[in-house]
């Protein structure tokens, strides 16, 4: 007998890492293996993400917290973990998407080094500032005392 999740229960998965995934390779279903759904990516792999479609209508599920993983759960978990950084994750994730190749993000978390040498290297050629993106996202980026920036909001 297949059991239903209880209301308080929820992934293990993050919504901002499914959410990446599915923004910049969910044509290949990347989104679906990482929440181990391998049917389902195999299927949007085959059909490009049902030509992209499927991809917004993923998101979307994503959103609201309709999509769930492979055990029945939703994919609801925003934030990694409590972080001793007084730093959010959104304002950092904005000014590095939209200004990540002049360094904005490391003058935001007190990184002065860094970012005027991201400024001055256009982002280290636009390869720093996808590694920052990248790092942002996956929980990794620090402040300038070495805390951890993972809280959203």
């Amino acid at each position: 007998m297949n059991q239903q999740p209880s209301n308080s229960q929820s992934s293990d998965l993050y919504v901002p890492r499914v959410a990446l995934l599915a923004l910049y390779f969910g044509v290949f279903g990347v989104h679906r293996f990482y929440s181990r759904r391998p049917l389902l990516g195999v299927l949007q792999l085959l059909t490009l993400g049902g030509f992209g479609l499927w991809v917004l209508i993923d998101l979307v599920l994503l959103l609201v917290g309709a999509m769930k993983d492979d055990r029945g759960l939703p994919i609801t978990r925003w934030n990694y973990e409590s972080s001793a950084s007084v730093k959010r994750l959104a304002p950092a994730f904005l000014l590095n998407f939209f200004f990540g190749f002049l360094g904005i993000h490391r003058f935001y978390v007190g990184k002065i080094g860094t970012g005027l040498l991201q400024l001055f290297t256009v982002g280290g050629f636009g390869l720093w500032a996808l590694v920052d993106h990248f790092l942002l996202v996956w929980g990794a980026f620090t402040d300038k005392a070495g805390n951890r920036v993972t809280q959203w909001t």
